[in-house]
């Protein structure tokens, strides 16, 4: 049994958009795991949907299932044990995720607190976890504006760790970083990960980050996965025609070949899609292609991918 697995996750929002379209995907402890994409494609609202966090009047449905138990299965109250116990978020934008009127120490003891530590506690695990991630104890007394940006993120991801989760699930805690910052922020997060066992599901549209610290990686477009693979497979061997379109378009120093964008727009989700979602922007496409949209096919090894053209050379 995975640690976690997330099984038919569907998400609209009464706009009739349906950001989120049948993701499935699973995670073992300790593993990390990449959802890959451009912007709009449904990431950041998968993270939002499995923590529980997601505004009123959108609808979910599917299950996330964390040891064996759907966690969503009961609404708020069946949520909201596990939210920061078992299950954490890392939010984009760390300046955004800190409350800029009190101390980062109190905001790291409140969470322990709230989930049923006492204030001893709360300010003793506080000082801990930004010890862990590397910020000295003088940071605890500060508040988010006196911090550089990488001291924030560090900051953010501390609060995170405040009651030991299983499961952390950081939406692009790289940007807006320089790159010294990010290369940090990347180790720091695969060293949590090694010497914790702690599992992590990291959103990022920089695919050129993605092998330096996950196992996995699930590429999404339109609200669905179209392409699944170890890391390794996805950047060297691509099989979905956007996934080798997002390769194309990443800067690579080693690579002998020009950049190139990813020509027309992505589909507004609040339409019916017909067909391959991608298919209006592939330049290989099918007859089929924009008839009827492809099933994901199990390629072995962990392997799958939906796409018309896939099945024809398999």
């Amino acid at each position: 049994m995975s640690l976690l697995s997330v099984r038919d996750l569907v998400v609209g929002f009464p706009s009739g958009a349906r950001a989120v379209r049948s993701v499935s995907l699973d995670l073992e402890p300790g593993e990390r795991l990449a959802l890959v994409g451009e912007s709009g494609c449904g990431k950041t609202t998968t993270m939002l949907a499995m923590m529980g966090l997601l505004p009123a009047g959108t609808v979910v449905s599917g299950q996330v299932l964390l040891d064996g138990e759907d966690i969503l299965a009961g609404g708020e109250a069946s949520m909201r044990p596990h939210r920061w116990t078992d299950i954490a978020m890392v939010f984009q934008g760390a300046m955004n995720a800190l409350n800029p009127v009190r101390r980062v120490g109190a905001q790291i003891a409140e969470a322990v607190r709230i989930h049923g530590g006492g204030r001893r506690e709360g300010r003793l695990r506080a000082l801990e976890v930004l010890e862990r991630v590397g910020l000295p104890e003088g940071v605890a007394s500060r508040y988010p504006h006196e911090l550089s940006g990488g001291q924030r993120q560090r900051a953010v991801i501390a609060l995170a760790l405040a009651c030991e989760p299983k499961v952390l699930l950081a939406d692009e805690p790289t940007t807006a970083l320089d790159v010294i910052v990010q290369d940090q922020i990347v180790a720091l997060l695969r060293e949590l990960s090694d010497s914790l066992g702690l599992a992590v599901v990291l959103v990022t549209h920089d695919l050129a980050l993605v092998p330096r610290i996950c196992d996995r990686a699930a590429v999404m477009y339109a609200g669905s996965v179209v392409e699944h693979a170890a890391c390794a497979d996805l950047v060297r061997r691509p099989l979905h025609p956007y996934t080798r379109r997002l390769v194309e378009a990443t800067p690579d120093l080693t690579a002998r070949r020009p950049l190139t964008s990813i020509p027309g727009v992505p589909p507004r989700l609040d339409l019916p899609l017909t067909g391959c979602a991608f298919q209006p922007r592939c330049t290989s496409s099918l007859d089929r292609c924009a008839e009827s949209p492809p099933p994901p096919r199990d390629l072995g090894g962990g392997r799958s991918c939906s796409c018309h053209l896939v099945e024809v050379d398999a």
